[in-house]
């Protein structure tokens, strides 16, 4: 029997079949799956297949997705991959965060360990400070304080931990424990794993590492920096200030704002956020008058915490619920307002568009009579009625506000209650 045409026929089927899971993992991990939101119309999903800074393409089947990095909110890369916990934390010159494991300094070069697994070398000049240590938000906040004050000399800083007895009318005096930040100005010189070498008044000290909250390296020179492509967000809670990003295979290499070149495997990344420089999110910002604070007629006369508190402006889902929730359909940004309500935003140098989502939340059970009306430089551009019976639907807004300085929100309770005049305003933004 002549069985070589068998052979010949069976023999290339099967090695393409051994080789097809080779092949389909390297395209996998080649061309990540990512979510693309633009700034106008619905989200498109597909394999990353080209990224550069003035264009952008995604696969989806036989269908090739071109988009423009101008026109997009961000780029979200599904399931990204688990890293090691940070432990320490970065802050750049040019707005950039580094999440760390390990991090050394000499004779003025600093050589990082990202919480990713790369191992950067960068220059002292380029960092702003170092943090060592987990914080609650008291001391985050005295953090911020040390950090952002004035100072003409490196900072080490340290965390003091002291007693106090708080007394008590019919119970027993209560002992508790505090810690607060302190902060010694001079010059830092070697960083090492255990121990810092600090100069102080022209003498050298070791000082022991654990025993530091963090660093503050001093700056004398101001760096002015241009606006960035993309804000780039990591597995670990890094973010980059990105000017420049090229795909090549399974990796992207970044450029940041403070010219730190950096090679990030994809499956490391969590999202390329393209809104910054395009879209100014009325939740990051904050109105030049108006808090929502706000007078309710049933505050009881001997009740501390004021319903005002309960009901003031929120750029953060409504008390009581996760996230924000119109007609069964969710969205992770917007602002919670209450009536009455007076709110004035400028409008950003450059940006033509006012857009957001508007509509009363889910959890809700009463919904009250009130008015949402937008003014731009005090002239009416839209009026909406809400009421009791009005559908829980998503409902989208859209202004040109080109030409126009300061854009008014008012909520406006209809019967002369305020009970149940809540409503979500979503994803609100100005663009460009």
């Amino acid at each position: 029997m002549n069985v070589t045409p068998r052979k010949t026929f069976w023999l290339p089927a099967i090695l393409a079949l051994l080789a097809a899971p080779a092949l389909f993992a390297r395209l996998s991990a080649a061309e990540p799956i990512v979510s693309a939101r633009p700034l106008e119309g619905e989200s498109v999903s597909g394999h990353l297949v080209e990224l550069e800074p003035a264009k952008i393409k995604l696969s989806s089947g036989d269908t090739i997705h071109e988009l423009e990095p101008s026109k997009l909110m961000w780029l979200d890369f599904l399931a990204p991959a688990a890293v090691q916990k940070p432990s320490i934390w970065i802050d750049f010159l040019d707005g950039s965060r580094a999440s760390a494991f390990s991090y050394a300094a000499r004779e003025g070069k600093a050589t990082i360990g990202l919480a990713t697994g790369q191992l950067l070398e960068v220059s002292t000049r380029s960092i702003r400070t170092v943090r060592f240590k987990e914080q609650s938000p008291e001391l985050a906040l005295q953090w911020r304080e040390i950090t952002t004050s004035t100072i003409s000399g490196d900072l080490i800083v340290t965390r003091e931990s002291s007693m106090r007895t708080i007394e008590q009318a019919e119970n027993e005096p209560r002992v508790v424990t505090e810690q607060a930040l302190d902060q010694l100005e001079g010059t830092i010189h070697d960083v090492a794993t255990d121990v810092i070498r600090f100069e102080l008044d022209g003498e050298k000290i070791p000082i022991r590492r654990e025993k530091l909250e963090g660093l503050v390296y001093y700056q004398p020179t101001r760096r002015d920096f241009s606006a960035p492509l993309c804000r780039l967000h990591d597995a670990a809670g890094s973010t980059w200030l990105v000017r420049d990003a090229k795909l090549a295979g399974n990796r992207l290499t970044i450029t940041t704002l403070g010219n730190l070149s950096l090679e990030l495997p994809l499956k490391v990344l969590a999202k390329l956020d393209y809104s910054v420089g395009n879209v100014a999110f009325l939740s990051d910002l904050e109105p030049d008058s108006g808090g929502g604070e706000i007078s309710v007629s049933l505050q009881p006369a001997a009740m501390s915490y004021k319903f005002s508190r309960v009901f003031q402006l929120r750029n953060r889902p409504p008390l009581g619920t996760v996230s924000f929730r119109i007609g069964g359909q969710r969205f992770e940004n917007g602002l919670s307002l209450h009536s009455p309500l007076k709110l004035v935003y400028r409008v950003p140098d450059g940006f033509k568009k006012l857009q957001a989502i508007v509509g009363v939340d889910d959890s809700v059970v009463a919904s009250g009579r009130f008015n949402l009306v937008v003014l731009g430089d005090g002239k009416e551009l839209s009026r909406h009625a809400f009421t009791a019976e009005t559908p829980r639907q998503p409902e989208p807004l859209l202004f040109n506000v080109s030409g126009i300085r300061r854009v008014t929100i008012l909520l406006e309770p209809v019967d002369g209650q305020d009970i149940g005049d809540q409503l979500n305003f979503c994803e609100a933004r100005f663009t460009k």
